[in-house]
């Protein structure tokens, strides 16, 4: 279980959200990404992550006496909660409705222009906490693998949690030694 979780975390500095555009200027044609981790893009999934690994935590706890009856049970409430929080923000990535909407939202979120900052800089301006999804020729803003990863983790430690608690089916040569 300890494994997982140290996985999820090194999963949550990979990059979970990200926007790429294309760039056309003296230097060429090319495409130019701005991407953020787990910690940097939201809330929700900062917390699901650190739910995880405190699951994770609880979850080896069973083998003290104090902590045997509520370790398990606290153990799988987090990691439901860390689940439920890593895919409550994914869909809300996609819940801004119409490409309408979502480009007076890109726009909105540029800043004013100074002497320091580029527009290249300004397009790729991700905010923590207003993620959306928005695919237009030469942009594109979108969840990338680490969330697939994390969330994967995630649902890998419930059912491993959920597996200790199914009745163990002897193998065929125990059953017939004893039988």
């Amino acid at each position: 279980m300890l494994g997982v979780a140290v996985l999820l975390l090194a999963v949550s500095f990979w990059e979970w959200f990200g926007i790429t555009w294309a760039v056309s200027d003296e230097y060429g044609d090319r495409t130019e990404q701005s991407t953020v981790n787990a910690w940097q893009a939201s809330t929700a999934w900062s917390v699901a992550v650190l739910l995880g690994v405190a699951a994770a935590l609880l979850w080896n706890l069973r083998g003290v006496a104090t902590a045997s009856r509520w370790s398990r049970p606290a153990a799988l409430t987090l990691v439901v909660l860390g689940v439920v929080l890593t895919t409550w923000q994914w869909l809300s990535v996609y819940s801004v409705g119409g490409t309408f909407s979502n480009e007076i939202e890109v726009i909105s979120e540029l800043r004013p222009l100074d002497d320091s900052t580029k527009p290249e800089e300004q397009i790729g301006y991700i905010s923590r906490d207003d993620l959306f999804s928005l695919h237009l020729p030469g942009y594109s803003a979108d969840v990338r693998p680490g969330l697939y990863i994390a969330l994967f983790l995630l649902v890998l430690e419930l059912v491993l949690m959920l597996s200790a608690f199914l009745p163990r089916i002897p193998l065929r040569r125990e059953s017939a030694r004893t039988g």
